[in-house]
């Protein structure tokens, strides 16, 4: 499903190199926000009378996971900017077709939205495809082989998830998306990839109660990755490692402190290898993309794992990317065939500075000829020995780290970790005006988000402390709320007191009740004068 854009022609983009590939999965561990597609009924027969659930018929999907709010946008919003700030303007949104509608039509309302995306490039051309459910049940890795066997992705490509948040700790942070897409062009690897330590995610420490435990191993000098495993698949606390592996790295380093983004780069290198038959049973049961990623790395060390993988030939990886000898600050200004610097650029029209968000270098390497690189002939022969100087860590499996003095950086694919992703994106927002129009006695402190469209339904006497809630909310007089994440149209009545708490869209919260670490999910109502705690409410649908 191609959604176009009117304002201007696609044909006036170069053509891009890279395609980025949005995946929007089913959200099952962000129950009760979302809800799945069966029938939702109680396990408990005994019910009090705290919570009412009133039925809602012919619904399947409560929310959809791409489109829960996170500090006043969509999810799917804020990775759709961080790609378009990055200079790439075509987008694949991959998605089941039972949530296509949705998706759909929020794409298209985003499409004639103003930009609230920093970058001064064109809003990039989005195409929504509807994976079949069959398909999508079976993961991310199966959804990409499908993508590839129906040509939606032929060139670089960039495969991230629709939850995944970069927040970093200053203005100029060190690590973008733009700038681990310049490292793949610049290394020419197989695979780049983000790993986050585990702290950068405010995510628990207690394996219990976070992410399983995932063993990296890289080379951290040239920051190579060799192998990702979760930890149960080895037995009691043994690690074997190839001699082959050790032979190449003599010393790895092998660590569990460390979580995989989910965002990757991958070569179209890649391609026949996920296509190819011999390896097409062994790809059909990976259950998620880190399990690809994990097999590719290996292949890129073992000696006969090399023969898997078709690499490119060396003049293939001589001709460098516009792109990143564009942004390059040592090579000179690509010349045109006639050698002189004031013609035209490569691109037929006039050259602009080379910068991140305006830099119209992403192009495949086929659409640049060997007599437009005549002019840096000279920069290539006096780099020679300083390419040849890193030929040991360029190529093969690259990872960054991002580290938790980087900033925030996390996915909202758990409750808790879309809470943390919404506090975290408040640092992303500008600067808002102070309220002039709330009632008195009202106090709002300075680590809380509020929806303008709130201020005007605030009762007097109301009391809110590191909350976030969305539009169309309306809040009681003297009603008490701490650390509380409330989604869309929420009605709260009075004297009502919440802590700890999420709430989706549509829920009635009605005088003097009470509740404590509760998950709500969408449409609830909760009776007057509940007194709830640590229970996650849900509408039955018959």
């Amino acid at each position: 499903m191609s959604l176009p854009n009117s304002l201007f022609s696609m044909t006036s983009l170069p053509k891009a190199q890279f395609r980025a590939v949005v995946t929007c999965g089913f959200g099952s561990d962000l129950y009760p926000l979302v809800e799945p597609e069966s029938a939702i009924s109680s396990d408990e027969d005994g019910e009090t009378g705290a919570a009412a659930h009133h039925p809602v018929h012919g619904r399947k999907h409560g929310q959809t996971k791409a489109l829960l709010p996170v500090a006043g946008k969509k999810m799917v919003d804020w990775v759709l900017e961080r790609v378009e700030e990055a200079g790439v303007f075509d987008i694949l949104v991959l998605t089941p077709a039972s949530l296509a509608a949705p998706m759909g039509h929020h794409l298209r309302a985003r499409r004639s939205a103003p930009s609230t995306s920093s970058s001064s490039s064109p809003t990039a051309k989005v195409e929504l495809e509807e994976v079949p459910e069959d398909i999508a049940r079976r993961g991310c890795v199966n959804i990409v082989r499908w993508a590839a066997e129906k040509s939606f992705i032929k060139t670089d490509f960039i495969l991230l998830p629709c939850d995944l948040l970069l927040s970093p700790s200053g203005a100029n942070p060190v690590i973008s998306l733009a700038s681990l897409l310049d490292r793949h062009r610049n290394d020419d690897n197989l695979m780049t990839t983000l790993f986050s330590e585990r702290a950068a995610g405010g995510v628990v420490e207690a394996r219990k109660d976070g992410p399983p435990e995932i063993l990296t191993i890289y080379d951290r000098k040239s920051s190579t990755l060799l192998d990702i495993r979760e930890m149960d698949e080895y037995d009691e606390d043994e690690v074997p490692l190839r001699t082959s592996l050790l032979a190449r790295f003599p010393s790895p380093t092998l660590t569990t402190g460390l979580l995989p983004t989910q965002l990757y780069i991958f070569s179209s290198t890649i391609l026949p290898l996920i296509l190819s038959e011999t390896h097409s049973r062994r790809i059909r049961h990976m259950d998620n993309i880190r399990d690809l990623a994990g097999w590719i790395s290996r292949l890129s060390w073992r000696n006969g794992g090399r023969d898997a993988i078709t690499y490119r030939a060396k003049g293939d990886v001589d001709r460098e990317d516009g792109l990143a000898m564009g942004r390059s600050t040592t090579q000179p200004p690509v010349l045109g065939s006639s050698g002189k610097g004031d013609a035209k650029s490569v691109f037929g029209h006039e050259s602009m500075p080379q910068t991140g968000a305006n830099t119209p270098a992403l192009v495949s390497r086929g659409s640049w000829r060997a007599n437009e690189f005549a002019g840096a002939g000279a920069w290539r022969e006096g780099s020679a020995q300083t390419a040849a100087g890193k030929a040991a860590g360029s190529g093969g499996c690259k990872v960054v780290v991002w580290r938790a003095a980087d900033g925030w950086c996390g996915r909202g694919n758990t409750v808790a970790g879309w809470v943390e992703m919404n506090r975290a994106a408040l640092k992303l927002l500008p600067p808002s005006p102070p309220p002039t129009n709330t009632p008195s006695g009202v106090f709002i402190s300075p680590d809380s988000f509020l929806h303008p469209s709130v201020y005007p339904n605030l009762g007097e006497k109301v009391g809110i402390k590191r909350c976030i809630i969305g539009k169309g909310c309306f809040i009681g007089k003297g009603t008490k709320l701490t650390n509380v994440v409330i989604m869309e149209n929420v009605v709260i009545g009075e004297n009502v007191k919440l802590d700890n708490c999420v709430v989706s869209n549509g829920v009635q919260i009605r005088d003097r009740a009470t509740l404590k670490d509760c998950e709500m999910g969408r449409d609830v109502i909760v009776d007057t004068d509940a007194q709830v705690k640590n229970e996650q409410l849900v509408v039955e649908v018959e």
